[in-house]
C-alpha cells in the first residue's frame, strides 16, 4: 500500500503548490488522488492472494472500466441500504466508511464523464470552437480577434 500512500501524499503536495496555475495544479492533484484510490483498491485486493509472487501480475487485470462499474455497483447498494435507516453498529459503520470512499471517487468520474458528454453535444458550435482556440495562448486570441474582425 506504500505507493498509493505516496500519490496521496503527492496529490495533497500538488494540491498546496503555491502557483499562478493554481486550476492546473488543482486538476493534477485530483488525477493523482484519482490513481491513488485505483492503486490503494488493486493493492488491497491483491493482498488476498496467497502466491505474493504473482500479486504484481494478479493487479495489471484490473480493469479501471470494472472497477467503476462495481464502484456505482456498491453506491448503489449503499443507497438501498441506508434508505432503511439502519441501527447504529460495526455493519453501519462500515457502510458509512465505504459511502465516503465510493463518493468522492464516482462523484469526480461523473464530472468527468458530464463534461465529456457535454463536450460532444456542443464540439461543432462556433462558441466551443472559439474555446478550443483561447487555449492556444495570447497569440492565437488576437489572431482570433483579428479573423472576427474581418469577417
Amino acid at each position: 500500500m506504500a505507493f498509493a500512500d505516496d500519490l496521496l501524499a503527492l496529490a495533497q503536495d500538488i494540491a498546496n503548490l503555491p502557483s499562478e496555475r493554481r486550476q492546473v495544479n488543482l486538476r493534477r492533484a485530483v488525477s493523482t488522488a484519482y490513481y491513488a484510490l485505483f492503486h490503494l483498491r488493486v493493492s488491497e485486493a491483491t493482498l488476498n492472494w496467497a502466491r505474493p509472487e504473482l500479486r504484481p501480475m494478479l493487479g495489471r487485470l484490473f480493469d479501471r472500466g470494472q472497477i467503476h462499474s462495481a464502484s456505482n455497483a456498491k453506491k448503489a447498494a449503499l443507497n438501498r441500504y441506508f434508505k432503511t435507516s439502519p441501527p447504529s453498529g460495526p455493519e453501519r459503520i462500515i457502510a458509512e466508511h465505504l459511502e465516503i470512499a465510493e463518493a468522492e471517487a464516482s462523484e469526480l468520474i461523473e464530472l468527468v464523464t458530464a463534461a465529456f458528454a457535454s463536450w460532444r453535444a456542443i464540439r461543432e458550435e462556433p462558441d466551443a470552437q472559439a474555446f478550443l482556440l483561447s487555449m492556444l495562448g495570447t497569440k492565437a486570441r488576437e489572431r482570433k480577434s483579428s479573423v472576427q474582425e474581418l469577417s
